[in-house]
């Protein structure tokens, strides 16, 4: 697939992939990055998840590689201004952020050749218009989404002179988590991965409170299945800070490593050291792990969206996913829960 992207003869290059969860978007990207660099193009890379960022970043080091506000956020301090991250969530900070962007000119250090978004469907208009003015005159663009994990409810943007590939194979998950969300999810993929694995697990917990025990007892089951603690990611279906689970030090005997929702002064992220990750699904999506525990699952006003954000948790497991669902729920009988 890299290889029939690379070799597309268009202009201006506009390539538009909408694939489903574990098509393999975030590893098309990567490949395709490290492939135009070599060709001697400047390449930047933007997320729209600072986790995913960071890993990628990583893992390809020689890529510029953020999120469209740590973007926004490096160019200013190049030019020698600071962003007061302690005025960040007050409103309108990011929109007063983009107007500095917008105002200031753009040297040549920060023209790129390549431009590549993943996770498109959670972007906004205004940010590709920004992105899109550090391009240089022949500049490419590769946009990768699925619509079916908009968790932010953003209209979906029309992008017209873009090519569309559509890939629906998932290759991430195994047979038995794919027959799963076949099951009980109205979403079309096509199961790609011929791996068992082992399985899903539905549990019930009856009040908020109660997640705790039962999610050492579900952590202390895929232990025994031979997980390590750190192939483990506890993932909230709520967002930051919005789950009870979210102030849990320890699950068992195991100590929690969470984000802690505080920066240092170049605004990277405090987390907390444990063995146990803990994160919220808004924040984890395009990750994988090989076992997931998705927790605070409860019906939600919308039954789409409640549909979508177990569509994009459970694509996240490898090899073992299980669910924490509330007892009597419409959800929980859904999923087939039996017991509490």
């Amino acid at each position: 697939l890299a290889a029939l992207i690379r070799d597309l003869e268009m202009s201006p290059f506009r390539v538009r992939i909408s694939g489903t969860a574990g098509c393999g978007k975030t590893l098309l990207a990567s490949v395709f990055a490290r492939d135009q660099a070599q060709r001697g193009r400047r390449v930047l890379l933007v997320c729209f998840n600072r986790p995913l960022a960071d890993q990628l970043h990583s893992l390809l080091p020689e890529i510029k590689v953020k999120t469209f506000y740590g973007f926004c956020d490096a160019f200013l301090r190049d030019r020698g201004e600071t962003l007061d991250y302690g005025r960040m969530n007050q409103p309108g900070f990011w929109g007063e952020v983009q107007d500095r962007v917008l105002v200031a000119p753009i040297s040549p250090d920060w023209r790129f050749d390549v431009l590549i978004l993943d996770e498109g469907q959670d972007f906004e208009a205004d940010w590709l218009e920004i992105l899109q003015l550090f391009l240089t005159e022949e500049g490419r663009v590769l946009w990768l989404e699925d619509p079916d994990q908009n968790l932010r409810d953003q209209e979906p943007l029309a992008l017209p002179g873009f090519v569309r590939l559509r890939l629906r194979q998932n290759f991430r998950s195994p047979f038995g988590i794919a027959r799963f969300m076949h099951e009980h999810l109205p979403f079309d993929f096509e199961p790609a991965n011929p791996l068992p694995g082992l399985g899903v697990g539905v549990h019930g917990f009856h009040r908020p409170a109660d997640q705790v025990q039962r999610l050492a007892e579900v952590v202390g089951q895929q232990l025994a299945l031979g997980f390590a603690p750190e192939e483990i990611v506890i993932l909230s279906l709520r967002g930051l800070n919005q789950s009870p689970l979210w102030q849990e030090d320890h699950i068992g005997r195991h100590a929690v490593r969470r984000f802690t929702g505080r920066y240092q002064p170049d605004g990277a992220q405090i987390w907390s050291s444990g063995d146990l990750t803990f994160e919220s699904l808004y924040r984890f999506k395009g990750q994988e792990s090989p076992a997931v525990i998705l927790v605070d699952v409860d019906d939600q006003k919308s039954a789409e969206r409640l549909d979508r954000l177990l569509f994009c948790g459970m694509g996240r497991a490898t090899v073992r996913l299980d669910l924490l669902v509330r007892a009597g729920s419409q959800v929980g009988r859904r999923l087939g829960l039996t017991q509490s």
